[in-house]
């Protein structure tokens, strides 16, 4: 029978399309901020600011691991706020300023010398991802639970962002490079670049701020805690202690950060395929993964986001061995992107569900909800494994001789660089099938209380 327009308003579990499309608007923002940083700040550094590799991953790897520590100061802090716009929702400007500071990132004078440029590289990129966008991942998730509420409702739009999401970043991801090989090597022609996206996005968003208000979570019996309940640093520390889940999930988002930390793409399509402007061939791998997101809401109902993210480990190592033996294969390459890339999907777009089940598990074991605090933990881990790919692919450069000004890399930079796109990747996707065979009991539990 098809359901009446009353019926779907007082139904929990609808979100209204106008709703759902607003939600999506600072995540598109903030992911092509996360694109044009991650992708391209290495590659600017050494070959238009002409810094080596060893030390813009170093300064990559010290902002990172500073920025780990912000996120559980954020999560304290956002669990402990409430003011007029909500919890979460109180943050959500700070993509302004996220924006503000990335371009600036790419207007590194070069008249200055190499400390100059390490130390402004090193500010706007802390400024970035330890300040704006710290404060905005704390807030997501609380921002979510209390915008809409129940579990299902919040499968659903994370499934609709994991499709608008990606079509968002993707015009990005597929224009910049392009883009890029067109300019010159100068700093001024990479700041105007970065110009022209930085208004646009910024606008955009803003918009979840102003169409999206926050309610109160929706009550779970007697053990639903207050959200005006004060959290202490020492209730994270507990939580660290009692709740052995929380290591589980915040482990199984770090593995894909820090193969993303590694930066790997650009690297390879300029010193291996010899053509950067063919990179936008291999983003819009992104189109056919989309198709993967559709199934996601189905899944659901039979598999956990932990289930779901162990099969698309198992997937990724295959596809990741496929960009080894790819070499300038860009069909290979296309496959393996593919393949692999489907390992990201559940970690970055079905994360709130499992945070939802790890702020029940705390309240079990006698604390706070705290899913901001939960949120940021996790956080601090991914930034950490980041920091570790940024370090480590500098490190891999240096040892294969990478030169970023030289017209030809040699043989041993081609391996090196082979080796971190393809055999590294596989090997590291290990971690989190194992930690999601770990966290099934939580999930067992779970599975139980919706019988």
């Amino acid at each position: 029978m098809r359901r009446t327009k009353a019926m779907k308003l007082t139904d929990p579990n609808y979100v209204p399309f106008w709703k759902n499309m607003a939600w999506q608007t600072r995540g598109i923002s903030i992911g092509c901020v996360v694109v044009i940083v991650t992708a391209y700040l290495s590659l600017y550094c050494t070959n238009v600011l002409g810094l080596s590799p060893m030390l813009v991953g170093s300064l990559l790897m010290a902002s990172k691991i500073f920025d780990s520590f912000t996120d559980l100061a954020a999560g304290y802090i956002v669990d402990n706020t409430h003011t007029r716009f909500g919890q979460g929702r109180t943050y959500e400007p700070a993509i302004i300023c996220a924006w503000i500071c990335t371009y600036a990132l790419f207007c590194t004078p070069e008249k200055w010398g190499t400390t100059g440029k390490a130390i402004w590289i090193f500010i706007m990129y802390t400024m970035v991802f330890s300040v704006f966008q710290t404060l905005l991942a704390a807030a997501e998730t609380p921002y979510y639970i209390r915008a809409f509420r129940t579990p299902e409702a919040i499968a659903k739009v994370a499934a609709t962002g994991g499709i608008v999401l990606s079509l968002g970043c993707m015009v990005v991801s597929m224009t910049f490079p392009i883009f890029v090989a067109r300019i010159g090597n100068t700093s001024s022609e990479w700041g105007r670049l970065v110009g022209m996206y930085a208004i646009p996005l910024a606008l955009l968003g803003i918009l979840r701020f102003v169409f999206v208000k926050e309610k109160e979570p929706e009550g779970s019996g007697d053990t639903e805690k207050q959200p005006e309940e004060k959290v202490h640093f020492r209730d994270i520390l507990l939580m660290l202690r009692k709740n052995r889940y929380v290591w589980l999930l915040a482990i199984t988002a770090t593995v894909p950060q820090l193969v993303q930390g590694m930066a790997v793409g650009a690297y390879y399509f300029t010193s291996v395929v010899g053509n950067l402007s063919l990179y936008s061939i291999i983003q819009m791998c992104s189109i056919v993964m989309l198709l993967f997101m559709f199934a996601f809401p189905a899944l659901m109902r039979k598999h956990s986001v932990m289930s779901l993210t162990m099969y698309s480990s198992i997937l990724a190592i295959f596809g990741y061995l496929l960009l080894f033996l790819a070499n300038k294969n860009v069909i290979l390459l296309v496959i393996g992107t593919i393949v692999s890339g489907i390992a990201t999907l559940p970690m970055s777009y079905m994360r709130p569900p499992v945070i939802m089940q790890l702020s029940d598990y705390n309240v079990s074991r006698d604390l706070p909800k705290m899913e901001a605090s939960i949120s940021a933990v996790v956080n601090f881990f991914v930034k950490v494994g980041g920091a570790a790919g940024s370090f480590l692919m500098g490190l891999l450069l240096q040892i294969g001789g990478y030169v970023g000004t030289a017209e030809v890399q040699t043989d041993s930079a081609v391996m090196v660089i082979r080796i971190a796109y393809g055999l590294i990747p596989a090997v590291l996707m290990l971690i989190p099938i194992i930690c999601c065979i770990l966290f099934r009991p939580l999930d067992e539990m779970n599975a139980e209380k919706q019988q």
